[in-house]
């Protein structure tokens, strides 16, 4: 009579119970990880036309299937337009980043911003004339932000860099959930954050411990009820502009 021994009667439980069901797993995980570092080409968002003589630059950028015009497009047209009076004279730039072609799926949005991003920064801080860097984004788009700060003091750690982070969003790449509080505002010579509370988005109703963060959830007016928790912090950044209200850090020399 044939028998099978312990030792092989528990491997043969091990791989049905734990090695065979854990296959697709492990392949799901590769191909998902594949799938969202692959190498890309972002030219098409990173290779805008910049101006000569350039000493500071606003960028803004939409989150995650979003678009420019959803107020990124209002927000540089009002800092090209009507400027905080310490920035009268400089040679400044106002530039709202479409990257929708990356930023609809939100597993890959937050990988594929943070190297848009990168690649941004790296060519902006090349150009000898400039001296500050304003970035700003919104949810998905704060990884944009933050690739900007990296890339730009990588190349030029003298270069002044401030970040402003509208109800971002945390989870990096699917899984790290506390990536952007963790490094939203440590980069950069100044960071303010603005959040609302009653958004479920993880990440976009908590204080970032690096950056100035402001609680905007009771300075909604009725008159813009309207606006979802989550878009609230735009809205309520072009007003603050508007007034004068919210900080600019680059001061002139």
């Amino acid at each position: 009579m044939f028998k099978i021994s312990k030792k092989t009667l528990i491997r043969f439980i091990w791989w049905w119970l734990v090695i065979i069901p854990g296959i697709p797993f492990i392949l799901g995980t590769l191909g998902f990880a594949i799938y969202v570092y692959w190498p890309r080409d972002f030219s098409s968002v990173t290779q805008f036309p910049i101006k000569k003589g350039l000493e500071y630059i606003t960028l803004s950028a939409h989150g995650v299937k979003g678009s420019p015009a959803d107020w990124s497009d209002e927000l540089q047209n009002l800092m090209a337009e009507d400027t905080y009076p310490q920035l009268a004279g400089t040679k400044q730039q106002n530039h709202s980043i479409d990257w929708r072609d990356f930023s609809g799926n939100v597993f890959l949005c937050s990988v594929a911003g943070k190297k848009i991003g990168i690649e941004i920064g790296e060519r902006i801080a090349k150009q000898s004339s400039v001296k500050a860097i304003h970035a700003i984004g919104h949810s998905c788009g704060a990884f944009v932000v933050l690739g900007i700060c990296e890339g730009a003091k990588s190349t030029n750690p003298q270069l002044i860099v401030q970040t402003t982070y509208l109800d971002p969003v945390s989870v990096y790449s699917g899984i790290f959930w506390d990536y952007g509080i963790e490094h939203f505002g440590t980069c950069g010579d100044f960071s303010d954050s603005y959040i609302d509370t009653r958004d479920t988005v993880p990440g976009s109703n908590q204080l970032l411990p690096h950056s100035q963060t402001k609680d905007v959830t009771p300075k909604r007016p009725e008159m813009d009820a309207h606006y979802p928790p989550h878009d609230w912090p735009t809205r309520f950044y072009i007003n603050g502009y508007k007034q004068k209200e919210v900080p600019v850090y680059y001061q002139p020399q």
